[in-house]
């Protein structure tokens, strides 16, 4: 026979693990998509690098309301494709410099690489 001190530990203890799974589970269920953005880094004038920041900043406020999860930013320029180590903030994007000519090769093989995600380039 258990001591009534082991049970009460031992059902608690299986409460709060219990609890925690379901909040885990229920923080998954409501999350908001996951969305990898795309950015083309080939030379903007500076007007329409700005409203390619706006878009952005307009996606990452959507992450922090928790509508959607940005997974990762992808960098692409005419010399190739680079992944942000983590999720830039708009002022970083912002702040960004462009360069190099756009290069429709690295864009759609970044597009057939993560084919749900969004685009944000300044030659359209």
């Amino acid at each position: 026979m258990r001591k009534p001190n082991q049970r009460l530990i031992l059902t608690l203890g299986l409460g709060w693990a219990a609890f925690a799974a379901l909040g885990l589970g229920l923080r998954q269920l409501l999350a908001g998509p996951s969305v990898t953005v795309i950015i083309d880094r080939s030379y903007c004038a500076p007007a329409q690098w700005q409203q390619l920041a706006n878009q952005y900043a307009d996606l990452y406020a959507q992450q922090e309301q928790q509508e959607i999860t940005i997974a990762q930013v992808v960098y692409v320029s005419d010399l190739g494709q680079e992944i942000a180590k983590a999720v830039p903030s708009p002022e970083a994007v912002q702040a960004l410099s462009t360069y190099g000519r756009s290069s429709p090769t690295q864009i759609q093989q970044a597009t057939a690489n993560y084919p749900d995600a969004t685009l944000l380039t300044c030659s359209n």
